[in-house]
């Protein structure tokens, strides 16, 4: 009986061991961005990187390589998009190499498979952890864009609105340049988001296709739910675009509403202090 119980134990413990390091493996951190590109002194991060992949001579490792610096390329972005917006300095250049890493990768794949080696293992270990790490970058994406959308929707709703409720056109015309310039940063956030995953995922799919047939059709239908969850985002943020102006504009018409009834009534007491007068 007391066999069973401890072993009854180790099974479950085993188990529950298995889960967490399956749980881990399902998750991963970008690492800390360092220097970036924006620094003159990015050279260095980068000369320490090549020494790395020099002194790394097993193929495979050094395509895993790639793969880590890979993440640090998209923590750079990470950092550079959050603090300096679409615009920040370095940042096509983190993009451009971001795409190298992974080119390079699919570039080892390639070469181990053409010395007769079976791929089929790295390509998906290698598949699978960019995987996650483009997750981050989507997300970094996504999380810029709803700060923007944030700014914008306090500028409409609030600052806008109180401009206009007391007629200071100056500001109108500040706030207003304002919204074009957010929206155009939305634009341009949208075009290198598209532009920027485009190049990943033809990259990507040198590494897909060195799959086994399973792994393969497994991430076709991984990526078509993805792609499915993406459509609905989107469908509901159009939604939420197409509504936002219509508060907008309900707001400026009671405004100016109120600033007729205001004018009216102003009107109104001259009229009859002009009759109070007269009679007087």
């Amino acid at each position: 009986m007391k066999k069973i119980l401890i072993s009854s134990i180790f099974a479950v413990a085993t188990l529950f061991a298995t889960a967490t390091a399956f749980a881990q493996d399902a998750q991963v951190t970008l690492p800390s961005a360092g220097l970036t590109p924006s620094s003159p002194f990015y050279f260095l991060d980068r000369f320490g990187e090549n020494l790395r992949q020099f002194f790394t001579f097993n193929r495979e490792t050094k395509a895993k390589l790639q793969i880590e610096f890979a993440g640090e390329r998209i923590a750079e972005i990470k950092i550079m998009v959050e603090k300096k917006g679409v615009n920040a300095k370095g940042l096509a250049i983190a993009e451009s190499l971001l795409k190298t890493n992974v080119a390079y990768a699919a570039e080892i794949i390639d070469q181990e498979k053409t010395s007769g080696k079976d791929v089929s293992v790295l390509a998906k270990t290698l598949n699978d952890e960019f995987d996650l790490r483009d997750k981050l970058l989507e997300q970094t994406f996504k999380d810029a864009k709803e700060q923007l959308k944030a700014q914008r929707k306090e500028i409409k709703t609030k600052l806008l609105t109180e401009a206009r409720s007391v007629g200071d056109t100056t500001q109108i015309a500040v706030l207003e340049a304002q919204l074009k310039d957010i929206d155009d940063q939305i634009d341009i956030l949208g075009q290198k988001k598209d532009q920027l995953e485009n190049s990943l995922q033809n990259e990507q799919e040198n590494i897909e296709k060195e799959m086994s047939e399973d792994d393969q059709k497994k991430e076709e239908i991984e990526q078509e739910e993805e792609q499915e969850a993406e459509d609905i985002e989107e469908a509901k943020e159009i939604d939420e675009e197409v509504d936002e102006p219509k508060e907008t504009k309900e707001s400026q018409e009671t405004d100016e509403k109120e600033s007729t009834q205001d004018s009216n009534s102003s009107d109104q007491n001259d009229q009859n202090t002009n009759e109070t007068s007269n009679n007087d």
